[in-house]
């Protein structure tokens, strides 16, 4: 247990009260001592996110945001933003791909952990602790990849005698939920729910949004998360050691604090500051649809060649590889990450979201024959080449960016 996290939610109690689930977070997850004060994800941290996987996530993502570079007429410098950037990886991965390309790219990080950024500086990029510090982008694209998720939220739960807010208060020594009267403004954010269900309202990540609207003039913002659309955003839960928690409230500041994102909740917020959700779709259909089955086939192609020449060990490496990065789309896996676009009102809908949109369309017509989501064409990439160390799950994986 953080002594200094655990002493800071204390004192904050005897201060004012049972604190807000959101208040405890803020202690747990970026106060002192608290759990994103070093960055806690890769295979040796208690996590790890799609881009940790394998490169080709970063690839795919960056072929979604060329397809955005090109309906803003292909800017330069060509603005990215990154929320939540983390130890870097996903950057790192992008940058490389965008100077193969020679996409002139001004790229700005920002992150609120103090080790994480400084493992950002050292790739020359702008590293910034807030969103309230990024210059408007005037054209831009902003990009989070499982940011949503860990901004702090508050928990409400349904009573025989009405909402209630779930609040964390102290009790001989330990933390414990603490139910409390449910103020307006928060009942009005909250999902309709059955009796003793409870849901979580993604207060931060709502004035994030806010923020968004004064921040992208001109442009779009993906954002990479677990959620749902229809208010059943899922449990609360905790990560330690690349394992699941249920007590949240135990040892703060030693594990991950999370929840799925109320994504509907997301989209309106962004429709009232004048942005529009062009969708939200599955993490496995978007990459597919942004050339993962092209990829993987000439992954297949590469292992058989190595095969051909005598080259066992490569080929069993070329495997392993491959079977990394079917977790991004597996639906049971990583797949299961939703990707909502927000753009700007002068912006068409990409291509590849309209792809996947029109999929979805065809299952909803014919449940029982579900119709693969197809590549982009032309458009999507050809080989994947090159050599850059980039870290995976279990080791370092030599890939090159995806040329398109």
């Amino acid at each position: 247990m953080s002594e200094e996290t655990t002493a800071g939610i204390v004192e904050a109690v005897q201060d004012h009260g049972p604190i807000t689930f959101a208040e405890f977070m803020e202690h747990a997850l970026y106060g002192p001592g608290g759990f994103y004060e070093s960055p806690p994800i890769g295979s040796g941290g208690h996590f790890v996110t799609s881009p940790h996987v394998h490169p080709v996530f970063a690839d795919l993502v960056r072929f979604a945001l060329l397809e955005a570079w090109d309906a803003l007429e292909r800017p330069e410098p060509f603005r990215v933003v990154e929320l939540g950037a983390g130890d870097g990886t996903l950057a790192r991965a992008l940058l490389i791909g965008f100077e193969a390309g020679k996409v002139p790219v001004e790229y700005a990080a920002v992150e609120i952990s103090p080790g994480a950024r400084e493992r950002l500086d050292e790739l020359g990029v702008t590293v910034l602790e807030t969103p309230g510090e990024v210059e408007p982008l005037d054209p831009g694209v902003v990009v989070a990849n499982e940011l949503l998720d860990n901004l702090p939220f508050r928990r409400v739960r349904r009573r025989e005698e009405g909402l209630v807010e779930v609040r964390v208060g102290v009790e001989d020594d330990r933390l414990v939920e603490v139910e409390a009267p449910c103020d307006d403004d928060l009942a009005a954010l909250a999902p309709p729910l059955e009796q003793d269900e409870e849901a979580t309202v993604p207060v931060k990540a709502l004035e994030l949004v806010d923020a968004l609207g004064t921040m992208l003039r001109r442009g779009c913002a993906l954002f990479v998360d677990y959620g749902s659309t229809d208010g059943a955003a899922g449990a609360v839960h905790g990560y330690r050691e690349h394992a699941v928690l249920a007590d949240v409230l135990d040892d703060p500041g030693s594990a991950d604090v999370t929840a799925g994102v109320d994504l509907g909740a997301i989209s309106r917020r962004a429709e009232e500051v004048g942005l529009v959700s062009l969708g939200t779709v599955r993490q496995w259909r978007a990459l597919r649809a942004l050339g993962y089955e092209r990829w993987a086939a000439s992954e297949r192609e590469r292992q058989a060649s190595m095969l051909a020449e005598g080259r066992g060990l490569d080929a069993v490496r070329s495997w392993e590889s491959r079977s990394r990065a079917s977790l991004l789309v597996d639906p049971a896996a990583l797949g299961r990450l939703r990707w909502l676009l927000l753009a700007t009102p002068e912006l068409p809908r990409p291509r590849w979201l309209e792809i996947v949109l029109q999929a979805e369309a065809a299952d909803r017509a014919e449940p029982t024959d579900p119709v693969e989501t197809p590549d982009l064409g032309d458009g999507a990439p050809e080989t994947v080449e090159g050599a850059e160390v980039v870290e995976v799950v279990d080791e370092a994986e030599t890939v090159e960016p995806v040329e398109g």
